[in-house]
């Protein structure tokens, strides 16, 4: 399955960029969008051989991040009082994302759903039931229905949690599934938690076996992980605090970088700034991935011109991420390949001398051995 572009504030030109084209779909967005611009972007895109679209209404946090949504016709209008356990008013909002979709003419529209204070049995259960509400409404039209399941990723690191939520979404009539992960890392900032990767690999596989196709919404590299579970397929975005879906996502990192550029190097699995770009570099560093990347160029020429380049490691990071899974889907490298490699090569950086010391501490290659921790023991836990 291909991997998605999961489109976020003024990146729809990276729909259409040379050099993107491995991304095989698009996941579109009503926050960042109007209907208008939306139906303007499935036309350009159903121009495209086999491209799929997906419309995600993005009611997760309805009151609190809005910007175009109030212009959709599904929006509700009383979404600052409404009783959000009323069922008809679920009914409703269910039956206009579907007539919107029907409009606009998507392959696919995932299921509305609001992030909740807990996320109890009840609360999956009830994503189940609008799902299939969706699937219902959507019956005789082209438009296919996706369940979405939003889950908080600290709870996954709870023993068997991963296994009691996949069996009550499994009960959906709905065949794929947008899996957003909800979680308290900064972002730019590697899920680093073994338990808690762990948990939500179990999840994936589960719901696979189970025979739902999982897209993972919002991944960062984390999505070697996913794939490693056997997600179906896995969606980033042009922003790197867009891939994954936090409070504080629209925030910049305590720690700035807000317009820097940033270089993904595979061979390390981290995101460089331009310094360690020529610290790595000087060693010999770079991986495969990076030297065919067609933006790597561009970039290291903006170096010494000293151009801003931010754009273009935009660029650098999502043509790797479609490349990457373009090579784990055929088999030509495995997450365990990648990730042995990267845990390899910090060891040697760490252990010269003098030693490759990063710009930004955090940048140590420590979740590095903790991705490598849950590929080893992940097999163990399903």
């Amino acid at each position: 399955m291909p991997a998605f572009h999961q489109i976020g504030h003024d990146s729809e030109n990276l729909l259409f960029e040379s050099g993107l084209e491995k991304f095989a779909g698009a996941i579109l967005s009503p926050l960042n969008y109007t209907p208008e611009e939306s139906a303007s972007q499935i036309s350009e895109l159903k121009k495209r051989e086999h491209f799929l679209t997906i419309l995600d209404p993005h009611l997760y946090r309805p009151q609190s991040e809005r910007l175009h949504l109030p212009t959709w016709s599904y929006y509700p209008k009383d979404v600052d009082t409404a009783d959000l356990s009323s069922e008809k008013w679920w009914a409703q909002l269910v039956d206009g994302v579907a007539n919107a979709a029907i409009d606009l003419g998507p392959d696919a529209v995932c299921s509305p759903a609001i992030a909740p204070k807990a996320y109890t049995d009840e609360f999956f259960a009830n994503l189940v039931q609008h799902g299939n509400l969706l699937e219902k409404a959507l019956t005789g039209t082209k438009v296919r229905a996706i369940q979405t399941v939003i889950v908080n990723l600290p709870e996954l690191a709870a023993a068997n949690r991963a296994m009691a939520i996949a069996s009550i979404i499994s009960g959906s009539h709905v065949q794929d599934c947008m899996l957003v992960i909800v979680g308290n890392t900064e972002p730019r900032r590697e899920l680093a938690d073994p338990e808690e990767l762990k948990g939500t690999m179990r999840l994936i596989s589960t719901l696979e076996a189970a025979g739902q196709r999982v897209t993972v919404a919002s991944c960062s590299s984390d999505m070697i992980l996913w794939k490693a579970a056997g997600a179906t397929s896995c969606a980033t975005g042009k922003f790197f605090n867009l891939r994954r879906f936090t409070l504080a996502r629209f925030e910049e990192p305590s720690g700035g970088g807000g317009q820097l550029g940033y270089w993904f190097e595979e061979s390390l699995l981290a995101f460089l700034r331009q310094s360690d770009v020529l610290r790595v570099q000087a060693r010999d560093l770079f991986s495969d991935a990076s030297n065919s990347n067609p933006f790597s160029e561009q970039i290291l020429a903006s170096i010494p011109a000293k151009k801003a380049w931010v754009a273009l490691g935009w660029r650098h990071f999502m043509y790797w991420f479609a490349d990457a899974m373009f090579r784990l889907e055929s088999g030509a490298v495995s997450g365990e390949d990648l990730v042995n490699t990267a845990d390899t090569n910090w060891a040697n950086i760490e252990s010269t001398k003098p030693p490759l010391l990063m710009e930004e501490r955090q940048n140590d290659g420590s979740w590095v051995r903790q991705w490598r921790r849950a590929l080893v023991e992940f097999p163990y836990f399903k």
